[in-house]
């Protein structure tokens, strides 16, 4: 597990697991981790971040990755941190976890094999398609994940905060 016990909010420094790291976006906007050795040497790796289950909390235990996948630093908590290195973190994480919540479903369709949904979320309204056969997924907290032919995921909240009519058009979906 990670202990984060030094910050310097300017050149975006911090330790963990005895180590000291830099974190920063290089030219191209690649996230970069540099690792700071004892005798001022130092190894950068070009890192992808990667939220750990439980997915509920993407805030904790997040993963930096290699381009391979291999994970060079495990993080117990972004609360840890802050400042640059956490805003940076944050900001990866939410490009990689776009998941638009569904406020409104204006219409649901049927289409031979799918059913093509129109709905307004939170990046906008939004058009797609989902197979015939798959139902949305429930979650432990009443929300509903439903996955596009694309495998784009989008989250439909609780029942209890659905407008009539989107709630209507989604049981009619669900039987």
């Amino acid at each position: 597990m990670t202990t984060i016990d030094l910050q310097n909010h300017d050149s975006m420094i911090f330790s963990a697991n005895e180590q000291r790291w830099e974190l920063y976006r290089n030219s191209e906007g690649r996230l970069i981790l540099r690792k700071l050795e004892a005798d001022n040497s130092t190894q950068e790796t070009p890192i992808q971040v990667a939220a750990c289950f439980p997915w509920s909390h993407p805030q904790q235990f997040v993963s930096l990755r290699d381009d391979k996948g291999h994970e060079l630093l495990l993080l117990e908590s972004l609360q840890e941190l802050t400042g640059g290195p956490r805003q940076l973190l944050e900001e990866e994480l939410a490009l990689r976890n776009f998941l638009p919540r569904v406020l409104e479903i204006q219409n649901i369709s049927d289409q031979m094999e799918f059913f093509h949904w129109e709905v307004q979320t939170t990046a906008g309204p939004r058009s797609f398609l989902t197979r015939r056969h798959e139902r949305p997924r429930q979650l432990s907290d009443g929300q509903m994940l439903i996955k596009d032919i694309c495998n784009d995921i989008y989250v439909v909240s609780r029942s209890e905060e659905m407008d009539p009519k989107s709630l209507r058009l989604l049981w009619v979906y669900l039987d």
